[in-house]
């Protein structure tokens, strides 16, 4: 697997993690989140978004190779890559917070030793991860920030539901990653399964995922996607796909009824891989996808 596709799938697995919590054990004396932390590290790339929409960017002295997101988080120090972290670099970065996707309890506990206060943040699902903000910008002094963050949340949710209102769902089958790049064919790829950010993401904006069963990222055949035969079929695209060599391997299942009806949506943007405050716009792109027919909401993302 080409590094590439192991960073997208790798960041669309974060939408699998399980409830956030404070950590504020004690350690030589109590640890506490600062009410005003001015040196933070963000140890996945949702957490970076995040912080960076809460506007404590130039506050974060520390990210993961992995954050690309905005353009200057490319020159801040790195101090871990998902899992792996780079303890002289973050003693280094002399952090008064840390930022941890939740389902890395080994991280925090690594984290903690070093007697660094820890807040995870969830990305299992929406609510979770709305939650969590609203949390996150309570405790650092940004809860306007993070009620911002909610609320277009709620303006892209009611939009989408007025777009879905009396009208009947689409089956859709969600795409993160393709097996045998430079196929001109689908062969394997894995689809988005049950229980995370991008099934809600998918039944928010109105459609009905194809895939029924308990799999939360299961991988796929050829021969299932034409079992299934979807409505629409939604691509994320892998950052050296090219839309015409896509589309080329959804076509060889030409019986499939998406593919019949030219009901193919790829999302080849970056937002549309990290769980986070963008991901209103792939909710919006969602929705348009889902019922073309229908107007843009006022003031709706394009």
């Amino acid at each position: 697997m080409r590094k590439a596709h192991f960073i997208l799938i790798t960041c669309i697995a974060l939408a699998i993690c399980v409830s956030a919590r404070f950590f504020l054990e004690e350690m030589q004396g109590e640890k506490r989140v600062p009410s005003q932390p001015q040196r933070i590290i963000s140890l996945a790339p949702s957490a970076t978004e995040t912080l960076f929409a809460l506007g404590l960017g130039p506050q974060v002295t520390g990210v993961t190779t992995y954050c690309a997101w905005p353009e200057k988080v490319k020159n801040k120090p790195k101090v871990a890559e998902f899992s792996q972290l780079n303890l002289e670099a973050i003693v280094r970065s002399k952090p008064d917070l840390a930022v941890v996707p939740a389902d890395k309890p080994d991280v925090c506990t690594m984290i903690d030793k070093l007697g660094i206060p820890v807040v995870t943040l969830s990305t299992h699902s929406i609510a979770e991860y709305v939650d969590d903000v609203l949390a996150l910008g309570r405790a650092v002094g940004r809860a306007a920030e993070a009620e911002a963050m909610a609320a277009a949340f709620r303006r892209e949710l009611e939009a989408a539901q007025k777009r879905a209102e009396g009208r009947k769902k689409p089956r859709v089958l969600f795409a993160v990653m393709r097996g045998q790049e430079g196929l001109d064919h689908i062969t394997e790829f894995t689809a988005v399964g049950v229980d995370g950010f991008y099934t809600d993401l998918l039944e928010l904006a109105g459609g009905e995922n194809v895939y029924t069963g308990r799999l939360t990222f299961p991988k796929l055949s050829r021969e299932a996607v034409i079992f299934l035969d979807p409505d629409v079929i939604v691509d994320i695209m892998g950052p050296f796909d090219k839309p015409d060599s896509v589309l080329k391997q959804w076509h060889s299942v030409p019986s499939v009824r998406a593919v019949r009806e030219g009901r193919i949506l790829l999302l080849s943007d970056l937002e549309d891989t990290v769980p986070g405050p963008r991901s209103v716009v792939t909710l919006s792109r969602l929705a348009r996808a889902f019922y073309p027919d229908e107007q843009p909401a006022s003031g709706e993302q394009n």
